[in-house]
């Protein structure tokens, strides 16, 4: 019954609201490619993801049955979310023995932040960590006995994690090398590997073709030092939070007394159970330090499919015997702090992922005459703008004829959030400010419209015109305009 309560309060927490925050730039990719034909889609990964297609898979064929909207796209990572819970608890009673560690596993699974927001995400995140969690559960089973059933089945689900995501092997890795350590005369696990090492190999003309695509090469002009600050924070309380200063020293607090308590207030047994999920999350951390000098794309949200084997240290510290009831109240606090988290972003605009959705209706439908030209000024909306407005595509040329309509988009500045921030809520939009009017030769200000952190002013001519892109350049005082950043809508 207590697992029963926790599963259910993990999945109102993660479908609550599922459909309400907009499509952000790269759930987007994730949104026009499922409504693709199969083999279209496929053709399409190489050259617009970085990540192996089993997820587009699922989604392609769950869209298919529960539409293609927000909430139907995202449900799926719901649905895997709220999975990882009950696999979590039966993965921790494999490991550490205890029934109180597992529900508390299940727990800080159920309450999680960071998962939670990956849970109502269209990315292929969530799979990784329901997966990686399949794998933790196998493994142990291998572990114990390494039979045929055992070992097929720990390399069937670290074969599926592997072609959700290449990060992946950050617990892959550890898992095969305890198991060849223990088990290093079974031909059996050799047979295993062989078969990973399979799959592995046929994902290799992927890798090579997702690289050529340069998708990720924002992550590695970014600070190393500044993406390694954000795991522990990130893993504890998430992406957005109020209060978050308080919060995050509070979840600090907290982690650091459970794994005081693991040290002073357990038994040997329960020590030694924590001993194998700790040793797979610190190898997979340094696995991941180790390949960034050949492919730099160290992020948190790369390193999800760690965040179990973590919780379940912190979890044998909170379910150690004589921990009791100080326990059972640093769970609470942990369980807290992710449900004040989850309806903090509920209930806030600038910690969700911005509605384009909303921007797209301010726009209104098409001139009765003419094109329209869109400006996002300093950054790129035609992927998420694109799934709501029709015929909308990159304004490539020098010059457009029959114009009528120009519409120029910017984003507020947010002082309470900011920094280096990749997640996909309001702070992930470069900030800049509307003027009251921009010259244009032959268009005139009509209207001008704010919606939460968007502002949108609206230009009309008389009749369609020929617009120049430098000209529009000049008039927004930008210098030069890039391939992406004008759309047209005709």
């Amino acid at each position: 019954m207590p697992l029963l309560i926790i599963i259910v309060l993990g999945a109102a927490l993660r479908f609550y609201g599922i459909g309400h925050q907009g499509i952000w730039y790269d759930e987007s990719y994730t949104f026009s490619l499922v409504r693709l034909h199969l083999g279209v889609m496929f053709d399409r990964i190489p050259h617009s993801e970085s990540t192996p297609p089993l997820y587009y898979c699922c989604v392609w064929l769950w869209a298919r049955i529960f539409g293609y909207g927000a909430a139907g796209v995202r449900s799926f990572s719901a649905v895997c979310g709220t999975a990882v819970i009950p696999v979590g608890y039966a993965a921790a009673r494999k490991l550490l023995h205890g029934r109180r560690a597992a529900l508390i596993t299940a727990a800080l699974t159920a309450c999680n932040p960071l998962l939670i927001w990956y849970s109502q995400e269209a990315r292929s995140y969530e799979l990784l960590v329901l997966l990686g969690a399949c794998t933790l559960l196998t493994f142990a089973y291998a572990r114990e006995r390494p039979r045929p059933l055992a070992l097929s089945l720990w390399a069937f689900t670290c074969c599926c994690a592997l072609v959700t995501h290449y990060y992946a092997i950050l617990l892959i890795a550890p898992e095969a090398a305890w198991l060849v350590y223990e088990h290093r005369y079974r031909k059996l696990v050799y047979a295993a590997l062989g078969a990973m090492a399979l799959v592995g190999t046929a994902l290799l003309p992927l890798i090579h073709a997702q690289d050529g695509n340069h998708m990720n090469d924002w992550i590695g002009r970014s600070p190393l030092g500044e993406r390694l600050t954000q795991v522990i924070p990130l893993f504890l309380i998430g992406p957005q939070t109020p209060a978050r200063v308080v919060l995050k020293f509070l979840a600090f607090a907290a982690a650091l007394a459970a794994l005081a308590l693991l040290w002073f207030a357990s038994r040997r047994r329960e020590r030694q159970g924590a001993l194998l999920p700790a040793g797979i999350a610190i190898t997979g951390f340094v696995i991941s330090l180790l390949i960034t000098p050949v492919s730099d794309t160290f992020l948190t949200r790369n390193l999800l499919a760690l965040w179990l084997p973590a919780a379940l240290v912190i979890a044998a510290g909170l379910g150690a015997a004589r921990a009791r009831l100080l326990g059972v109240a640093l769970t609470l606090v942990l369980c807290g702090i992710g449900v004040v988290a989850t309806v903090g972003v509920a209930s806030n605009y600038y910690m969700q992922r911005p509605n384009w959705q909303r921007v797209a209706e301010l726009l209104g439908p098409m001139p009765a005459r003419g094109h329209r030209v869109i400006l996002v000024l300093r950054n790129d909306g035609g992927q998420p703008l694109a799934l709501y407005m029709p015929n909308l595509r990159y304004f490539k040329t020098p010059e457009q004829k029959g114009v009528s309509e120009i519409d120029i988009i910017s984003a507020s500045d947010i002082h309470h959030l900011g920094g280096f921030c990749w997640w996909g809520s309001a702070c992930n939009l470069v900030p800049s400010t509307l003027s009251r009017t921009y010259h244009i030769h032959g268009f005139h200000v009509v209207s001008r419209e704010r919606f939460e952190q968007f502002h949108v002013l609206k230009l009309v001519s008389g009749q369609p015109t020929t617009v120049a892109r430098k000209s529009i350049a000049r008039a927004v005082h930008h210098p030069r305009l890039f391939r992406d950043d004008l759309l047209l809508q005709s």
